[in-house]
């Protein structure tokens, strides 16, 4: 049984998740850091504070069956106050967790033709705010379909995934949901190149999402002015590259598979993201 890293997303500048399609209306802060697993790294709002999370979404390959294939998924996200992805290059790391999430579940994956694969996921899970003591309980599930195909020599799949997410107070009424539907497009250039032994092929993607619930972020102001400013999305884009490594570099457990930088965009509302896997 290998773990293996899938993805790990960070937002490399100030962009805050605020999702707040259905919070209890009582004097209640909602507990965004519950969709870090789903959503990726980056800065969410809890508890009046904001929390900086790194998503980690580990899994484990179980075994194969004729065309399907069967893992274990442990998506975990830690959560850390007073703390921002600026203070990485100095090393200023925070003291201590302020936000823990684990939702396991179990995907399948179904080689239904040689260029056609369908995935799908269930998960559960419990998510803890360490400063507050109180929980909520996380369940989401998602179903994928990924098609292989050629252009001349330029090596391409197109993807398109629908998932969904809840989480619910424990012992406090508070709940939220998420979901959303994204198609997207992961296209390899006919090069390759080497670095420091690893070789590795440039690939272009673009996507774009679309919310079923609206989805509200709270970005810094502009330059010179305080506070923050509250967006409201329906559908988002996403452009950029990465590269692709022929083997994992660093652990086989927790390398990188892929090195890229991508751009995310609506109406007013813009970001940069790190990426370290599989881009869509």
């Amino acid at each position: 049984m290998k773990p293996r890293l899938i993805n790990l997303i960070l937002l490399v500048n100030s962009v805050i998740y605020f999702n707040t399609t259905a919070v209890n209306a009582e004097e209640l802060e909602p507990v965004h850091y519950a969709y870090a697993n789903y959503l990726g790294s980056g800065i969410y709002k809890t508890t009046g504070q904001n929390a900086t999370l790194f998503s980690l979404p580990f899994s484990f390959e179980l075994g194969k069956k004729g065309k399907m294939t069967y893992e274990l998924r442990l998506p975990i996200s830690l959560g850390f106050f007073d703390f921002t992805f600026s203070d990485i290059p100095n090393l200023d790391l925070p003291d201590s967790v302020g936000t823990l999430t684990i939702s396991p579940g179990i995907g399948f994956k179904y080689q239904y033709t040689d260029n056609w694969v369908i995935e799908s996921y269930v998960d559960g899970g419990y998510g803890l705010n360490l400063t507050t003591d109180e929980g909520v309980s996380i369940h989401s599930s998602g179903v994928s379909t990924l098609y292989y195909f050629n252009v001349k020599e330029y090596d391409s799949i197109w993807v398109n995934r629908l998932y969904y997410a809840r989480y619910d107070g424990n012992g406090y009424e508070a709940y939220d949901t998420y979901a959303a539907l994204q198609t997207g497009l992961d296209t390899g250039l006919p090069l390759q190149y080497q670095v420091l032994g690893y070789k590795f092929q440039p690939r272009l993607f673009a996507t774009a999402f679309w919310y079923f619930s609206e989805v509200d972020f709270l970005t810094p102001r502009s330059l010179g002015s305080e506070g923050e400013e509250h967006v409201t999305l329906s559908n988002s884009f996403e452009f950029g590259f990465t590269l692709k490594f022929t083997e994992t570099v660093g652990y086989s457990w927790a390398g990188i598979e892929r090195l890229g930088l991508s751009y995310r965009f609506s109406e007013n509302f813009s970001a940069f993201r790190l990426l370290f896997s599989f881009p869509i």
